[in-house]
């Protein structure tokens, strides 16, 4: 049986889809929190499993008859690696063959402080003795239009990358990619595969896109990651926002998101989304 956590979030739950689909005879098992946050997943017919990466005993309930295990890294940053560890614990003591991860693009390069914790998670993983698939990951392209807050509207784009390019792929491929090697977990044992799409692409770039598919003139200024904050704290954002967006620009200024690998395409099996198809069509929504 194979379990997927986070099973009702976004990566989580098109994970579940495209193994469904793709392997109608497929045993999935979903951890989530709630049975009410299950009800959806269950109406598909996958087996619901209750748990909290915070909960020890409540994961290693989750755990067991399980094969193999997706774990999704936690959305909840604070103690984010003791997280992960109870589930790889866990994991080891139920006897599952196979952990498959979602880290970060060049996790053990530490460019990001994102990255810190999937490099020690990746540790704990290859030193639990199971065997392992780990997916690093470049951050969602469906996310690009948090980063640009109103510049579709203001027709400005002020944001930290000093000159830095980032590369960003579409969640739904790499939930694609996750389905076809949990369905075929043997041929991707003990692999690390960096998940970018085809290109990166400066911020400059990016805004000249988006002026060409809007119709509309998008300037783009290069700023520091402190004054990005100040203007953020002067916005008047939850602190919560603040230092998560001041996270995100710091991962653009280090050059965290600078790398492009076809190990995307490779497991695809064919190239895949470019940012530019989907600023075209997130433009004109």
């Amino acid at each position: 049986m194979i379990l997927i956590t986070g099973a009702n979030g976004h990566l989580g739950s098109q994970t579940i889809d495209f193994l469904l689909t793709n392997n109608s005879d497929a045993d999935v098992a979903g951890l989530v929190r709630s049975a009410e946050k299950g009800a959806e997943l269950k109406e598909k017919g996958v087996k619901i499993r209750i748990g909290d990466y915070t909960d020890y005993p409540s994961i290693e309930k989750a755990v067991q008859g399980i094969d193999t295990l997706l774990l999704i890294s936690s959305s909840t940053l604070k103690g984010r690696t003791d997280q992960h560890n109870n589930v790889i614990q866990a994991a080891k003591e139920a006897g599952i063959n196979h952990i498959f991860y979602t880290s970060i693009v060049e996790a053990d390069k530490e460019l990001s402080l994102l990255s810190r914790d999937h490099a020690a998670t990746e540790k704990l993983i290859k030193n639990s003795g199971i065997s392992y698939t780990i997916y690093r990951n470049a951050f969602y392209m469906e996310f690009l239009p948090l980063f640009l807050g109103d510049a579709l509207e203001t027709g400005h784009w002020a944001f930290p990358s000093d000159g830095n390019a980032i590369n960003l792929a579409l969640r739904l491929e790499m939930a694609e990619v996750l389905a076809n090697g949990l369905a075929n977990a043997e041929e991707h044992k003990n692999s690390i595969y960096e998940i970018t799409s085809a290109q990166a692409y400066s911020l400059e770039e990016i805004a000249d896109m988006l002026s060409e598919a809007s119709g509309k003139e998008i300037s783009y200024s290069d700023i520091s990651v402190s004054e990005f904050e100040q203007a953020l704290t002067e916005a008047g954002l939850p602190e919560e926002q603040i230092a998560i967006s001041v996270m995100t620009a710091t991962t653009f200024v280090n050059g965290a998101l600078d790398f492009t690998y076809d190990d995307m395409q490779k497991l695809l099996g064919r190239k895949p989304t470019g940012l530019e198809t989907y600023i075209s069509e997130f433009a004109n929504q």
